[in-house]
């Protein structure tokens, strides 16, 4: 099979083909915005610019830069783990396709070709989208304007805020530094790619068991203990080099990764669990329904590694943000930095579980769409479509749930644990507001579950009961 024709066959399809490609375009293409965004915090600052910043500390003091670039990559990972999320869209009738091509002599190579081929066109596409998206951010930005301190004379107290036209909420005026963006824009496609090649891997391998349980799950908790591990020592080994903040962003962000992917493993491991026990000691059709999916180890791996990454950021966010808001309360707050720059974070925690939900809802229509034929067949039989609706809510929160909650808590401990380790510190630990944005996240689920609970009416048309599995 050739480059042009794999290309050719890569998009050839139906609706939700197309609605792939553009899902995974879109998602892309923001998290192209955050990185050129990313050059533009490090770019050097204009010593005779004129250009008035909302939150000028948090803008223009070199000691943030690192903090905030590295805000930005974690930001970034929760839409590349949508856009990845988005090859399983319409996987039943794409994979009957490949299935057919492989009947007519295509190789598992080439196979695996076609489906990286979309990904990557899909997401070089999304990086070229991200570049006039960016544009458009700073026209927008530059319209609005912000809020900024007003000042008595010489006092350096603020006597309060007023909305000024020309002053910027992020730094869009500057020219983002090259060595920045240039290789962050081409790790995007390389990285949605290798996801979805090593998803289409792991999918020719369906039904064939590779690992043992008890494997599985030492793996994950390995990597679980292996973030935490990295987190706890990444202080100490950055200590006294001249690459403190480069150093120091880099091991945080592969000891979230890495817990992230392990706290993912557990999960899944945790649903077989809850699911084989539901599934013997259920009363009720639609815990019984639920109970036997979980325990049929059905992979949701992507869905909730992006969920529970967006919990851990998000529980270490929201400590910090309660520290930096009682030490201004003591100290003051000097130029409005510590309520805008939390600010812009709280707008971030919520974008990045909006990703984290699209990528539930994702997976758990898919989980509809794939297995129509045995919904078809309960329906037929006379099961209430309310039944198979309600198994289809449980099935997807309840693995979720105490997953969201631990992440978050852990995420929010290592935090506290981090700043009473530099420092005394200022506030207590903010558990309302760490438990609250559990609570948010674990609706946020609640309602991309029932959301996929929209594509039980087609997917369990009688007819869809002659549908081959």
């Amino acid at each position: 099979m050739t480059w042009s024709g794999a290309t050719w066959l890569a998009f050839r399809g139906g609706r939700s083909d197309r609605l792939r490609i553009v899902l995974t375009v879109a998602s892309v293409a923001v998290a192209a915005v955050f990185v050129i965004l990313a050059g533009a915090v490090v770019a050097p600052d204009d010593l005779h610019s004129t250009t008035v910043y909302s939150n000028a500390v948090l803008w223009t003091e070199s000691g943030l830069k690192g903090g905030t670039v590295l805000a930005l990559a974690l930001l970034c990972l929760p839409f590349l783990a949508f856009a990845a999320q988005c090859s399983r869209i319409g996987a039943p009738a794409r994979e009957r396709r490949l299935a057919d091509l492989a009947r007519l002599g295509a190789t598992p190579a080439e196979l695996r070709r076609l489906v990286a081929l979309e990904a990557g066109i899909a997401s070089a596409a999304g990086v070229l989208v991200g570049i006039p998206l960016y544009g458009l951010l700073a026209l927008v930005v530059g319209a609005v304007g912000g809020p900024v301190q007003v000042y008595r004379d010489v006092d350096p107290i603020p006597v309060g805020t007023r909305w000024m036209d020309d002053a910027l909420l992020l730094p869009t005026d500057r020219v983002p530094t090259w060595w920045v963006v240039v290789p962050g824009l081409l790790l995007l496609p390389l990285l949605v790619t290798w996801a979805a090649s090593v998803g289409a891997a792991r999918r020719d391998g369906a039904g064939e068991v590779t690992h043992a349980g008890s494997r599985r799950t030492l793996r994950s908790a390995a990597l679980a203990v292996l973030g935490l591990l990295v987190a706890a020592s990444a202080p100490r080994v950055v200590s006294g080099t001249s690459l403190t903040t480069l150093l120091f962003s880099v091991l945080l962000l592969v000891a979230v990764v890495a817990f992230s992917l392990g706290a993912a493993g557990l999960a899944a491991e945790l649903a077989v669990v809850v699911g084989a026990r539901l599934a013997v000691a259920a009363g009720r059709a639609d815990l019984l329904l639920a109970g036997r999916r979980m325990a049929a180890q059905q992979r949701r791996g992507a869905s909730r590694l992006t969920l529970l990454l967006g919990c851990l950021v998000g529980g270490g966010a929201l400590v910090l943000r309660s520290e930096a808001l009682a030490m201004s309360e003591q100290q003051g707050d000097y130029g409005g930095f510590f309520a805008q720059t939390y600010t812009l974070v709280l707008v971030a925690l919520g974008l990045a579980t909006a990703a984290s939900a699209l990528g539930l809802l994702v997976a758990e229509v898919e989980g509809v769409v794939e297995r129509r034929r045995s919904l078809a067949t309960a329906v037929a039989a006379g099961v209430p479509r309310a039944v198979v609706a309600r198994a289809v809510v449980v099935e997807a929160v309840l693995p979720v749930v105490p997953a969201v909650v631990v992440t978050t808590l852990v995420g929010a401990l290592a935090a506290k644990t981090y700043l009473v380790s530099v420092a005394d510190p200022y506030g207590p630990f903010p558990a309302g507001t760490v438990l609250g944005f559990a609570g948010v996240v674990c609706l946020a689920a609640v309602v991309a579950a029932g959301l996929a609970t929209l594509a039980l009416p087609a997917s369990t048309d009688v007819s869809e009961a002659r549908v081959p599995a």
